[in-house]
């Protein structure tokens, strides 16, 4: 299925954008290049009508916490029919995409970091994989303390363009 990995990464970029409660414009252009690049998928019904309703939000030019709220809800009204989620390569998908939310604003934060750490946690199947693993052991450090330090931003983003270079 075609669409599979664009509804996933979509999915983790909401994922990873709302986590600190506050979406930036940096990140806001991150979605609409998600439809610019997908924007080609939309011949076919249910694609159409999820790319759709996703582009009709992000068309009024700014992104309140209602509007994320909202693309949550027309994520999970199309996902049986554009994911199969329990897959190996679809959370993959996702984490790529929380990558890509959380690199957006070209900041990480411990907000963040809790939520992927979590994320990981919730999907402990892929724990035991590089690169995963050592990015939970990273994320475990930079919580214990509670603060990203420059060191831990550097080594979180080399982890994260990792899992952005696995082809799935």
């Amino acid at each position: 299925m075609k669409t599979q990995k664009p509804f996933n990464h979509f999915k983790g970029i909401i994922h990873g954008i709302s986590s600190d409660g506050r979406i930036t414009r940096g990140q806001f252009e991150e979605m609409k290049l998600w439809c610019q690049a997908h924007k080609g998928l939309c011949q076919e019904s249910p694609f159409k009508e999820f790319f759709e309703e996703i582009k009709s939000i992000l068309d009024g030019g700014t992104m309140t916490s209602e509007e994320i709220d909202e693309m949550k809800t027309i994520l999970k009204k199309y996902e049986s029919q554009l994911s199969i989620s329990e897959t190996v390569e679809s959370r993959i998908q996702m984490l790529q995409g929380i990558c890509y939310g959380i690199l957006a604003d070209e900041q990480i934060n411990k907000y963040e970091i809790y939520v992927l750490k979590k994320w990981l946690e919730e999907n402990n199947s892929m724990l035991s994989l590089s690169p995963f693993k050592e990015m939970h052991a990273i994320l475990t450090v930079v919580m214990d303390d509670g603060q990203v330090d420059i060191k831990e931003e550097k080594e979180l983003k080399k982890r994260f363009l990792e899992i952005l270079k696995l082809e799935v």
